[in-house]
């Protein structure tokens, strides 16, 4: 079971280590952030954030375990419009290909539709990270469109692809409403 706890300065370190490669870090961060990553623009982010309020962070941690194994971010926060963007999701290498990405997502959705009372949820992910996109389908995100070679990677260029999950979806839509991942309240 993956529950999704309040990111912290101290978990800064273990999510650098988790960004090895300039691959990895264009896939997680596009290039908001500069390769290599450090704490200082990521500690100016955490705080910025949380002047703004406009943006949560979360470490996934396998609650068998205690083992951190992911990150996420809810950001895009709308209120008024009820809407909320998932980015920089990561799963840490030791933990890929057990199911935690899945979790997080699951996780994720439930702090959005069920504390946030969200309506929308979206998300952008490369077309070119099948793995991602498989994911966020099998929690029941739909595809919306494609920003084709809207960013311009070392080796060429890659598509963004928009996917959404509306909360009538979310209810209905099966594996994903009343899982047994769980929250810790921010």
């Amino acid at each position: 079971m993956i529950e999704l706890i309040p990111f912290t300065e101290a978990d800064i370190d273990r999510l650098i280590g988790w960004v090895d490669s300039l691959e990895t870090h264009l896939l997680w961060t596009a290039s908001f952030f500069e390769y290599p990553l450090t704490r200082e623009p990521f500690l100016k982010l955490l705080q910025e954030s949380a002047e703004r309020g406009d943006r949560r962070f979360y470490k996934a941690v396998d609650s068998a375990t205690g083992e951190a194994v992911g990150h996420l971010e809810l950001g895009a926060i709308d209120h008024r419009n009820r809407s909320t963007r998932i980015g920089r999701v990561l799963v840490a290498p030791q933990a890929q290909g057990r199911g935690v990405g899945t979790g997080m997502m699951r996780a994720a959705l439930e702090i959005a539709f069920e504390r946030m009372g969200m309506h929308r949820v979206d998300l952008w992910v490369f077309d070119i990270n099948p793995r991602a996109i498989a994911c966020y389908e099998k929690v029941g995100f739909q595809h919306e469109g494609l920003c084709r070679e809207s960013f311009k990677a070392p080796e060429g260029y890659w598509g963004m692809m928009i996917m959404s999950l509306l909360e009538s979806e979310w209810r209905g839509t099966p594996g994903t409403a009343g899982t047994t991942e769980t929250v810790k309240r921010s």
